[in-house]
């Protein structure tokens, strides 16, 4: 797929080649000031025309003897033709309207007279109807403009035409209806040769038979009649064939035995052909009403007919009798106006010699002289005319010579321009060529874009640009862009050489004129070099992220293996905690074991006395008071140290009371405060209830403080971490957050290292094994899980302040990924 882009102006210099020879070759007009006339030439112009007629004057001295002649001729031919006139706005006005509107209603009686025919004939019922609307319509508007007497005359066609629609309605009815009785006709028939189908039936069966299928015939011949007489011959032989199909019936009736068919389904069957004579009576009201629709049709039709012609006879008459009275005038003007034509055919010969000789004449020699001028250009002197505005054209022509001259020279130094620029191009390093805008043929190209496209010059003349282009429908939009803005960015494309080579190219191209052929001048650069760059810089990018991706991964584990050595530490916080109160009741366990023995050896003797027994008992009391008072400190603190550890190991939400869960994770931290000199206070308020993790919370309290005991204090100097934890709003209840504060009295963070704590693997004391990482889990910590914000405040020598603003309720979700730390603010201390 091709990939079209602006290109940087730094990337080549095509553009500046396009636009160093846009001017060049846009076109080849070039305009020219009229040198002004010498001052010398405009002097013997104005003598040589001095004294002379002017050709307004001899204009004026002619027009008025035309006038004149013209106005007597006009007095004449007039007085011929006004009565011409007359006759003709006579017609204008009256005669032809009066001919017109005739003739209008004689073409629409003859309409009628077409759709009445229309509706006579027709034997579709909806052509008829339509017809029938179409008359009412025509009728209707043709009533408006007609006299009482036509109108009258319509009025009864219209009726005639109305009947014999109705009746032609009547007709089809009744036609459908003997359609139907010979059907019904038709299914007796076939129940009755199916009944009969029998072998061995009698003789009178199949009579009976024969005389059904002649009643259908005769039937289907009485709906076929056209004739009364025809029709009353079919029904006398109908009734006597009923008649003798019922003598049948009866005397199969007769018969008890035999094959005869069923005489009572028989009887039926002929109940049903008898029925079918009524179609004789259907067609002979069928053909009454035929005789009444040809009487209204005849009627309507001779009505309209007569109509139609007496209309268009009125119209004839009218025409006929203003013609002989136009022809009548017209022959006497058409001799008056033959005196007139001859008066000023005398009269326009007059003009057309004194034409000739002082103004044709002079043109003929201006036009001479500059068909002269164009073949061969040059300074002439023409003779002086009758004139004065020919001695100014003459004049005129004169410095046109003169700057038909210079501009032949300028046309020759344009040329010798041209085959410079030619060559410009010819040998500019740079691919070249000049493309039509309709199809982009290529009509001009130098010697490096031959060789860029690997082909030869007069090859390219052959081809075009879409050609070269892996996508050729691209070109109609490069070229439609080109001429909307004259000029667009330079375009990135894919292309292809001769040889089917591809490779990536700019195009930078401009609209311009070539031999009166829109066109583009296009300069091609070859960047697949850089194409190839891009892509190894696109694959370096993609490992460069795939490593980060692994170090991220890395990082997480570092992450998690901190967490493990800081639940180790906790574990050997536990024992050594543990191992004070478990050694002390080991001890009270053995001192009670040894007076035992003493006890048991006094009473084996027989010299204990009631004092012993009662100093033995207190012994004993004293001793499980201390086991029991132990036992209970060391349930304790592994009670305090499980649940610690369970919420660092776990990030399940559930709420707490924020006071005794930092006494329980500051007392996890007992182990490593001892022997350091260095203590840890905690000022919060009872009741603060918090809905959140406290694992994560544990884990930020710890990292915060061991951070304190590796970094903020110089040996052998003791320190305090003082933590503070207040309700960020009006009152306790009400508070949506808390702020914690942990603040140190140590070194301080240099400058130089405070935007940087929070960063991964970030450490000062690497070389005593310092990870990094303790600050940055709290980072993400705090801002992931607790959604909440650290800031760090330090001064060098005056300690440090973590400013920790967490909601009350954190946001039930998983905790996010480990990510790269910076500082979310810092603040340092005023000197």
């Amino acid at each position: 797929m091709n990939d079209h882009r602006p290109v940087d102006s730094g990337d080549i210099a095509v553009a500046d080649i396009v636009a160093a020879s846009g001017t060049a070759v846009t076109g080849k007009a070039i305009a020219h000031d009229a040198a002004p006339l010498p001052d010398a030439q405009t002097a013997a112009a104005a003598n040589r025309s001095r004294g002379k007629l002017r050709l307004q004057a001899v204009a004026m001295m002619l027009a008025a003897v035309v006038v004149l002649v013209l106005g007597v001729l006009t007095a004449v031919v007039g007085s011929a033709f006004i009565g011409i006139v007359g006759i003709a706005e006579e017609a204008r006005d009256v005669t032809m309207p009066r001919a017109g509107a005739q003739h209008r209603d004689a073409l629409t009686a003859a309409e009628l007279s077409r759709l009445a025919e229309v509706i006579l004939n027709s034997r579709d019922r909806a052509r008829r109807a339509a017809a029938l609307d179409e008359v009412e319509a025509l009728a209707g508007r043709f009533a408006l403009v007609v006299d009482e007497e036509v109108r009258d005359k319509l009025d009864r066609a219209l009726d005639a035409v109305r009947r014999s629609n109705h009746r032609a309605d009547l007709i089809d009815a009744l036609s459908a209806s003997i359609r139907e009785q010979i059907a019904g006709a038709d299914d007796a028939l076939a129940g009755a040769t199916a009944l009969l189908a029998e072998p061995d039936k009698a003789v009178q069966d199949y009579a009976f038979l024969s005389n059904l299928y002649h009643l259908r015939r005769l039937y289907g011949q009485a709906a076929a009649s056209e004739t009364a007489e025809r029709l009353a011959l079919v029904d006398s032989e109908v009734i006597g064939l009923l008649r003798n199909q019922q003598a049948l019936l009866d005397s199969l009736s007769s018969m008890r035995t035999g094959p005869a068919a069923q005489p009572n389904r028989l009887a039926v069957l002929l109940d049903r052909f008898t029925a079918a004579h009524a179609v004789i009576d259907l067609q002979r009201g069928r053909l009454s009403v035929l005789a009444q629709v040809r009487q209204d049709g005849d009627l309507a039709y001779r009505q309209l007919k007569t109509l139609a012609d007496s209309l268009s006879s009125d119209a004839a008459v009218t025409t006929l009798l203003m013609t002989d009275r136009i022809v009548a005038d017209g022959w006497r003007g058409l001799w008056t106006g033959v005196a007139g034509i001859a008066a000023a055919i005398l009269l326009l010969g007059l003009v057309t010699a004194l034409l000739r000789r002082h103004v044709i004449a002079p043109v003929m020699r201006l036009s001479d002289t500059l068909h002269a001028l164009q073949r061969n250009p040059r300074v002439i002197a023409l003779p002086p005319a009758s004139l004065e505005e020919f001695d100014r054209i003459d004049a005129a022509v004169e410095r046109f010579a003169e700057m038909m001259t210079a501009l032949h020279r300028q046309t020759e130094a344009l040329q010798a321009s041209e085959a410079r620029l030619s060559a410009i191009l010819q040998s500019s390093p740079f691919p070249i060529v000049i493309a039509r805008r309709s199809d982009g043929r290529i009509l001009f190209a130098n010697a490096p874009a031959a060789e860029l496209l690997e082909t030869t010059g007069s090859a390219l003349l052959e081809l075009a640009v879409p050609d070269f282009l892996e996508a050729s429908a691209d070109w109609e939009g490069i070229a439609d862009g080109m001429f909307l803005r004259g000029r667009r960015p330079d375009v990135e494309t894919r292309l292809r050489t001769a040889e089917g080579r591809p490779f990536w190219g700019v195009l930078s191209a401009m609209a311009m004129d070539h031999d009166g052929v829109e066109s583009l001048f296009v300069a091609l650069h070859d960047i697949s070099a850089r194409k190839y760059a891009e892509k190894a810089l696109v694959a370096a990018k993609e490992e460069a992220e795939r490593a980060l991706h692994d170090l991220r991964r890395v990082q997480r584990s570092l992450v998690q293996a901190e967490k493990l050595a800081s639940l180790g530490a906790l574990v050997a916080g536990v024992a050594h905690e543990i191992n004070t109160p478990m050694g002390i009741g080991v001890t009270a366990a053995s001192h009670l074991a040894e007076q035992a023995r003493q006890f048991k050896a006094g009473l084996a003797d027989g010299q204990l006395r009631r004092r012993d027994l009662e100093e033995f008992v207190d012994r004993i009391e004293e001793g499980a008071s201390i086991i029991l008072g132990n036992l209970e400190r060391a349930c304790t603190l592994v009670q305090s140290f499980k649940q610690v550890a369970v919420d660092q190991t776990s990030e399940t939400q559930r709420p707490f009371e924020l006071r005794g869960y930092l006494d329980g994770v500051l007392g996890s931290l007992a182990p490593q405060l001892k022997g350091t000199g260095h203590r840890v206070t905690l000022d919060c308020p009872d009741g603060l209830i918090m809905d959140s993790y406290p694992g994560a919370l544990s884990q930020v309290v710890s990292n915060l403080v061991i951070n304190a005991l590796l970094h903020a204090f110089r040996p052998d100097v003791p320190g305090t971490i003082a933590i503070a934890v207040r309700a960020d709003g009006p009152s306790s209840a009400g508070a949506a957050s808390v702020v914690l504060d942990v603040v140190d009295d140590g070194r301080g963070i240099p400058p130089d290292q405070i935007e940087r704590i929070f960063e991964p693997f970030f450490t000062t004391r690497r070389a005593e094994g310092g990870s990094g990482l303790g600050l940055h889990i709290v980072y993400n910590i705090v801002t992931g899980t607790l959604g909440g914000r650290v800031a760090v405040a330090s001064r060098p020598g005056a300690g440090c302040r973590f400013t920790i603003h967490l909601p009350l309720t954190a946001s039930p979700m998983a905790p996010p990924a480990v990510t790269a730390g910076r500082v979310a603010a810092v603040q340092k201390e005023p000197a």
